[in-house]
């Protein structure tokens, strides 16, 4: 039976040991938009299914933009030549026509077979990209008789607990101030991430425990004097000159460090500092408020001072001045200002 991945990241393990274990579906469909964990899955599943030696004869591909529901379902219904077990993998299947004509297929399925489909929502910042529809009798069927594995996107802030689960898999610590870094570096794409990660195994020295702040800078390419993550710590702690260096830099590099994003940035952080304001006027504790935006306890100290320094009504008045600024930014009003004459306004202004 199939169970709705209500945490993304522990439906992926569940699934992965059950496979490792031998426990293998005749069916599953793997759907969703963090695509890192459809491939990891899918990969794993054409490892073990099938021996090597057997894979000419009992493995077969099709691609979505070149095929029809009914040939994967003449394939899946096939009897494996010379070979106890067959195995059919339908990829990128978004784009394949009338997804559900597969549904013929699950009503009798083959116990010789293992069909596997794989259904990439694309990554949409807008979130209006479809994803698979629930309501076809393809969906139904599948969550009663096989596995179904959506692989849903960790919202930003949580990106860096994720980033530290990813880690202790590989067998690594890393840093809480360091895994923050990474995630301001590669967003919600843990595709990203994992590549970064394993360019950073190869190089980091034997024997080493836990990832610095300083391996993120070295070997990854950045600088965390000057990403997002730094001018939100500097405004939290208003370190005026740190905020106004900060902006200087990005003024100089205006294609790397575009406004709308930052803005976008600095937006997220107060609308978190605002939640927690909130939370605590409704009596609930910074720990426990921290806790319930996935936040991790390493940045209380930073949180407290930001909302000693932004009072709850002073946070709701720098929320409405970003999203002025931010439409400034996106229209023909800001006249001949450039995006680092605009940031420091904004500066000027929050930290006002």
């Amino acid at each position: 039976m199939a169970r709705t991945a209500k945490d993304t990241a522990q439906e992926f393990k569940r699934i992965k040991s059950a496979i490792e274990a031998g426990e293998i579906a005749p069916f599953y469909l793997l759907h969703g938009k963090e695509h890192y964990y459809l491939d990891a899955l899918c990969d794993l599943l054409m490892e073990r299914v099938i021996p090597p030696q057997e894979r000419d004869f009992g493995q077969i591909v099709f691609y979505g933009a070149d095929t029809t529901a009914m040939r994967v379902v003449e394939a899946a219904r096939q009897f494996p030549m010379m070979i106890s077990r067959q195995m059919v993998i339908l990829k990128e299947a978004q784009m394949m026509d009338k997804i559900e004509n597969l549904s013929v297929y699950l009503d009798a399925m083959m116990p010789s077979t293992v069909l596997v489909v794989c259904f990439k929502t694309v990554n949409d910042p807008t979130k209006s990209a479809k994803g698979l529809d629930r309501r076809t009798s393809f969906y139904k069927k599948a969550c009663q008789v096989g596995v179904v594995f959506e692989s849903e996107q960790a919202p930003d802030y949580r990106m860096p607990s994720v980033i530290e689960a990813f880690m202790a898999d590989r067998g690594l610590e890393i840093a809480p101030d360091a895994a923050g870094l990474l995630a301001e570096f590669s967003g919600v794409n843990l595709q990203k991430i994992a590549v970064e990660v394993d360019k950073l195994m190869k190089v980091l020295p034997p024997g080493t425990k836990t990832v610095t702040v300083r391996d993120i800078e070295s070997n990854i390419g950045m600088s965390r004097e000057y990403s997002v993550f730094e001018l939100t710590k500097a405004l939290s702690l208003k370190d005026t000159l740190k905020c106004f260096r900060i902006a200087h830099f990005y003024a100089q590099s205006p294609k790397r460090y575009p406004l709308v994003v930052t803005l976008a940035a600095l937006s997220s952080h107060f609308i978190k500092l605002l939640n927690i304001a909130a939370m605590e006027q409704s009596g609930m504790s910074q720990s426990q408020a921290l806790a319930s935006l996935g936040i991790n306890a390493f940045f209380s100290k930073e949180y407290s001072t930001a909302l000693r320094n932004y009072p709850l009504p002073r946070l709701i008045n720098i929320i409405s001045i970003l999203k002025e600024y931010d439409m400034i930014s996106k229209g023909s009003g800001r006249g001949s200002a450039q995006d680092g004459d605009l940031l420091t306004e904004v500066l000027s202004k929050i930290l006002g």
